[in-house]
């Protein structure tokens, strides 16, 4: 879903392409101001001066808060997200991306026009600046009523007219004096005062032969402000004209040619950043790796490229692992190791400027480049099919912005980081899975010393755990304890879900900073799923899980599940058998999906209660159904309750459904046996009588079946779920 605000004509927005009604003037005012202001807090003091000026009416608060909460309903997303309108301490922001505004992209187009004409590129100038001014439909703020729109709107036209008098400068060293003329008569007309655009129609009169009407323009300019002003003209048209008398040379157009390509002395980058000297516990990664890329000489010609994907979920050490991997094996690319950040987890990177920058650094000359992309992507393999190179793409987004970069010659190789699961044509995917406990040691060490393990080992392994074995957050960690905190107290800090994520942090960063972007990138249905698996305390989430705890349609719930697992936020557990899946959520992503959702984000908080009700529902039904389809237990007569078989079970799953993940009812009981245990506590806990007692007379009744090699210790088991069931019935 897609959202559209104009300033640059009619105040106006869109949904989706359809325009939505910003009825009254005062409203449009109110969202004028937000959008000129926007992703920066307004406070209402600062709306209420710019709607009333210096005279408010007694009742300007609440007529603001009136607007922004109409304005909240009009601009309300279709598929179920958030306004982009958000309250916030001391105000309001109105939360856009760059294209979403047309100022903004108005701002951008302007900016890289000029960088275009500093690069000589006069053709992409012209292009982008008319891009630019094309998205003006009127003049700026129509339909908005407020102290602040006329002074507003004349700095917008002043803008609007100079950046106008700069593309037709670019036009006019073109070559394209003919094809302005009417457009300049217009715009004179309009303007008559403006010295540069009458200057400018008059050069390019003289320049298509018509000298008489080029003095006749610059003498009527020079009588106008004499007779309505009473000023002489400014030392621009009064030279003009005198140029013009003379047929002075310097008017006549002249156009520049392109400089020959050369590559007679090829640089040979050496981009790479630093490794980090810190670098540990991933021996194995870095061998394969290195042997994957450490050059083939006789590497056939039609192969392509040696392409390699490192992906993994936020903070897991995926560029400190390409750097090494790349430093490794830079000699085997003897004429250039390039990088580039794709900026995937910020605002990423345009395939374009990357193309000019890699064509830059390969030595073509900026008015060597050309100005279609198809044409760059074709120079830009040229030149890599003469050489051996390494080229690093770190933080990438999506394949778009991958495939327009990559070589297509077998000399070179390409090493792409992303903290998604790109689907990347021909690449080598090589999962950078989290450290393990061991290795997670290894890092504090190499950050710490050997000392502080052995002066603390039991901390320290806590401390291991507690970071999900992100090499980002034991550097964190670390940072902590190089300013003298014990690992003790640290782990007790991490313990608290509330002050986990802000205990991992230095002045430079976070881990929730680290795993913002990935939260941000999901559609509202992930976004929805995972805050509610991460209420449940068990140590894998089954995938029924979003349709019983989010109410996902079961097509939905897949998608999401699978859209979690390409974000690295959600792990498959590994199976050998058909059956349903499992997935491992990591407790740095459980706690930001809690705590951002209690603090404030634009997310609802989560149901806790019910969430954990619908799954203790739908553990117990499943639990009770997995040991009616075993075969009878010999002298256990079948239970008075819960209500006849499979009639609980199709008011939560339909019989394809249960048929799905029970294909297997003995290998479904053994393999969720400690998430039974789990949610038999906290049924009990909570004095859910029934699933609690459903689930221990399920165990029970599987005991011997399920686990034939360690009956005693199911027994156990299930006699302390049949205390927990029985103490919430007492209860």
């Amino acid at each position: 879903m897609t959202l559209r605000f104009t300033v640059l004509g009619p105040v106006g927005a869109a949904v989706d392409s359809e325009p939505v009604d910003v009825a009254r003037p005062r409203r449009r005012a109110v969202l004028a101001y937000l959008l000129l202001n926007a992703n920066r807090v307004v406070s209402v003091d600062q709306l209420t001066t710019a709607i009333w000026e210096s005279t408010p009416p007694a009742t300007a608060r609440a007529q603001i808060q009136s607007e922004i909460s109409a304005l909240r309903w009009t601009l309300r997303r279709t598929d179920g997200a958030p306004a982009p309108l958000l309250t916030r301490p001391g105000g309001y922001l109105l939360d856009l991306a760059s294209h979403e505004l047309d100022l903004t992209a108005y701002s951008r187009l302007t900016e890289l026009a000029r960088a275009q004409r500093n690069h000589g590129r006069l053709p992409n100038a012209r292009t982008l600046m008319r891009d630019a001014l094309a998205l003006w439909t009127g003049p700026a703020l129509t339909g908005a009523l407020a102290s602040f729109v006329d002074p507003t709107r004349a700095g917008l036209e002043e803008t609007r007219l100079a950046d106008l008098e700069w593309l037709l400068d670019i036009e006019l060293e073109l070559g394209c004096h003919r094809d302005l003329i009417p457009e300049l008569t217009q715009y004179v007309a309009e303007h008559p005062l403006r010295e540069l655009l009458r200057a400018q129609l008059v050069v390019a009169l003289y320049r298509s032969d018509r000298q008489p009407e080029a003095l006749s323009v610059a003498r009527h300019g020079r009588q106008l402000l004499r007779d309505e002003h009473g000023l002489d003209p400014g030392p621009l048209l009064r030279d003009l004209e005198h140029a013009v008398l003379r047929q002075d040379p310097s008017l006549d157009v002249t156009v520049g040619s392109v400089p020959t390509l050369r590559f007679a002395d090829r640089p040979r980058p050496a981009q790479l950043p630093p490794a980090s000297s810190l670098f540990v516990a991933r021996q194995d990664d870095l061998t394969d790796l290195v042997r994957r890329l450490g050059g083939t000489p006789d590497r056939p010609a039609n192969v392509g490229p040696q392409v390699v994907l490192l992906h993994g979920m936020p903070g897991v050490g995926k560029s400190a692992l390409a750097l090494q991997v790349a430093h490794t094996v830079a000699a085997a690319y003897p004429d250039g190791q390039l990088y580039v950040d794709l900026a995937g987890s910020g605002q990423p990177q345009h395939p374009d400027q990357m193309l000019d920058e890699l064509l830059r650094v390969l030595g073509v000359p900026d008015l060597a480049i050309p100005t279609e992309r198809t044409a760059r992507v074709a120079l830009l393999r040229s030149l890599f099919a003469e050489r051996r190179c390494l080229l690093l793409l770190d933080d990438a987004r999506a394949v778009d912005q991958v495939l327009p970069l990559l070589p297509a010659g077998a000399g070179c190789a390409v090493l792409v980081t992303a903290r998604w699961q790109l689907d990347l044509p021909g690449a080598h995917r090589h999962a950078v899975a989290p450290l393990s406990q061991a290795q997670g040691l290894e890092v504090l060490a190499a950050h710490l010393g050997p000392d502080r393990l052995l002066a603390e080992p039991a901390a320290l392994r806590a401390l291991s755990v507690l970071c999900d074995g992100l090499p980002l957050a034991l550097w964190f960690a670390s940072c902590r304890m190089y300013r003298g905190r014990w690992a003790a107290d640290l782990v007790a800090l991490l313990r608290d879900p509330q002050h986990r994520l802000d205990a991992l942090s230095t002045e430079d960063g976070s881990m929730r900073d680290n795993l913002a972007p990935s939260f941000r990138a999901l559609t509202a249905a992930a976004s929805l799923a995972l805050r509610r698996l991460a209420v449940l305390p068990t140590a894998t989430v089954p995938d029924w899980a979003p349709t019983i705890c989010a109410g996902l349609a079961p097509r939905e719930a897949m998608q999401a599940l699978d859209e979690l697992v390409g974000s690295h936020l959600l792990t498959p557990v590994p199976r050998q058998t058909v059956g349903p899946h499992r997935y491992l959520l990591p407790n740095l992503v459980r706690t930001y999906a809690l705590t951002t959702a209690a603090d404030g984000s634009p997310h609802a908080d989560v149901p806790v209660t019910q969430v954990l009700a619908r799954a203790a529902d739908g553990w117990s039904v499943l639990a009770q159904e997995a040991v009616r389809r075993l075969a009878p237990c010999p002298g256990r007569p079948a239970p008075d309750w819960p209500p006849p078989p499979g009639t609980a079970s199709r008011l939560l799953f339909s019989p394809a459904e249960l048929d799905r993940l029970l294909v297997r009812p003995q290998d479904w009981l053994r393999d969720e046996s400690e998430n039974l245990a789990t949610m038999g506590a906290v049924a009990g806990e909570r004095r859910w009588s029934r699933p609690a007692a459903a689930i221990a007379d399920a165990v029970s009744r599987a005991t011997g079946r399920v686990h034939p090699g360690d009956e005693p210790s199911t027994a156990r088991y299930a006699r302390t779920l049949s205390d927990v069931a029985r103490d919430s019935s007492a209860g």
